[in-house]
């Protein structure tokens, strides 16, 4: 999907997503032609990142999530055993037209279910309201703020990721999914200078840790899983914040 400028081409469906309305394609004196998009279409692009790639607009980005799949080490993928994957309700996960309605589900609906689930911190909805609220206010310094769009999505993701944990009403494993959600979809917009997102990458790194009062520097930390709230959000923000120092310009996908 890097071969051309994806918000052009894909600029109509991307609205027709969004809107729910259909695609206008001509029209001739008698009638209006239009193309619905069924609820079974799933769109999922691929990009070969390298120096020639051209970076998506923030409005593809969200409206998408942004998921990456850095390259393996050679001695990692020569010894692993790839059929120890700690699958919960593989039948839900490969079932992706499954509970199509929660992508009309808006917050409300939403709200309904997480009052009931509870986690380590209390309840899941105080606590997922309170963690986007912290991410929101850490960008909201720097014109990189989320809205509802964002927020509903990364609800939703949480939702069917509760449902294929098989709906516990005690959901200790919360944190992994959120991770994923900080990397997909909050962190993919993130680019600029020093000067203008690097405190703003160490706040948002701080915020993944265990400890986040310290401020600590995202460069100089020996990061650990059992440092992190968000582990993999925190190991791309550290990457960001060196190359920052280096080179005085970072975006996601350095």
């Amino acid at each position: 999907m890097n071969l051309s400028h994806v918000e052009r081409y894909f600029a109509d469906f991307l609205s027709a997503i969004e809107s729910g309305q259909p695609i206008p394609l001509y029209s001739n004196d008698d009638e209006n032609y239009e193309l619905d998009i069924p609820d079974n279409l799933l769109i999922v692009g691929t990009v070969n990142v390298d120096e020639t790639t051209y970076m998506f607009s923030p409005k593809v980005l969200d409206r998408a999530n942004t998921i990456e799949f850095p390259t393996m080490a050679a001695k990692e993928y020569m010894n692993s055993d790839f059929k120890e994957f700690d699958f919960k309700n593989i039948n839900y996960l490969m079932n992706p037209l499954e509970d199509l309605d929660v992508r009309n589900m808006n917050v409300y609906d939403l709200k309904d279910i997480f009052m009931f689930i509870n986690c380590s911190e209390g309840n899941l909805w105080d606590v997922l309201s309170n963690e986007l609220d912290l991410f929101q206010s850490i960008l909201k310094k720097i014109n990189f703020d989320f809205g509802f769009r964002v927020i509903n999505e990364i609800l939703r993701f949480m939702f069917v990721s509760w449902r294929y944990e098989d709906s516990p009403q005690n959901w200790e494993n919360w944190e992994r999914y959120f991770d994923a959600q900080v990397k997909q979809k909050i962190l993919p917009k993130l680019h600029g200078s020093q000067k203008a997102i690097g405190q703003t990458i160490n706040e948002l790194f701080n915020a993944c840790l265990i400890e986040r009062k310290n401020n600590a520097d995202a460069r100089l930390v020996d990061l650990t899983k059992d440092d992190c709230r968000y582990y993999t959000s925190a190991v791309k923000l550290q990457n960001m914040a060196k190359i920052l120092s280096n080179q005085r310009y970072v975006s996601f996908i350095n």
